[in-house]
């Protein structure tokens, strides 16, 4: 029987060649052509930045097949939903780029229990595993709907800077909060942690508010 080494290996060399197929793979034209009948204030730059943002979801996929992501992106969502219509050509993507179908559930028809977790959990874990494929930023499935000002759009801050609780903003999810809000923020010129709130937010937003989440795949 192989070793464990030889096992990570082969098994390592397999989710190269899928994230390779991922990369590579170009959406189907008709694909972005339903797409921008729906986003027709988007530029074809635009479209593109929707696919680089489909893709990344995809990698999420590829990488962690048994873990449970939520759907971060209106746009991305809907492109996604676009490509399932197509139901062959999607199909022979799935069997090359996850060796399975890869199914698309709105949150719409989940039971309340999976649309909560879903929201939470996964939100988090997806915000996780997105950082690894793109770390030093908002990964693009997190910003991509507040770049291309989509109506309906949701949007993120990584940190609305608050210990303790989490400063809301309508509108827009705070990611460290997603778990929890930890432990008590303590304003340095105050010494009632319950009355602090922060001042100097961090760059794109106020006080953002927890929680969101879309479609998720399994």
């Amino acid at each position: 029987m192989p070793g464990v080494h030889a096992v990570r290996m082969l098994r390592n060399r397999g989710t190269d060649r899928r994230l390779a197929v991922i990369d590579s793979y170009e959406i189907p034209a008709s694909v972005r052509s339903r797409f921008s009948f729906h986003y027709p204030d988007l530029s074809e730059g635009d479209v593109r930045t929707a696919e680089a943002g489909t893709r990344q979801w995809f990698r999420l996929v590829a990488r962690s097949p048994k873990a449970q992501l939520a759907m971060p992106s209106t746009v991305v969502d809907d492109m996604w939903h676009e490509l399932v219509l197509h139901t062959r050509e999607y199909a022979e993507f799935c069997d090359s780029a996850f060796g399975r179908f890869l199914h698309h559930t709105p949150e719409s028809a989940m039971t309340e229990s999976a649309a909560s977790a879903n929201r939470g959990s996964g939100l988090a874990v997806t915000y996780r595993l997105a950082k690894q494929d793109e770390p030093g930023r908002m990964p693009l499935l997190f910003r991509v709907d507040g770049e291309l000002g989509v109506d309906g759009g949701r949007h993120y801050l990584a940190d609305c800077g608050g210990r303790g609780r989490c400063f809301e903003m309508p509108g827009v999810v705070c990611l460290e909060h997603i778990g929890g809000t930890g432990k008590a923020y303590r304003a340095p010129w105050s010494r009632d942690r319950a009355a602090d709130s922060p001042t100097n937010y961090p760059e794109g937003g106020g006080m953002p508010g927890c929680g969101g989440g879309g479609c998720g795949g399994n």
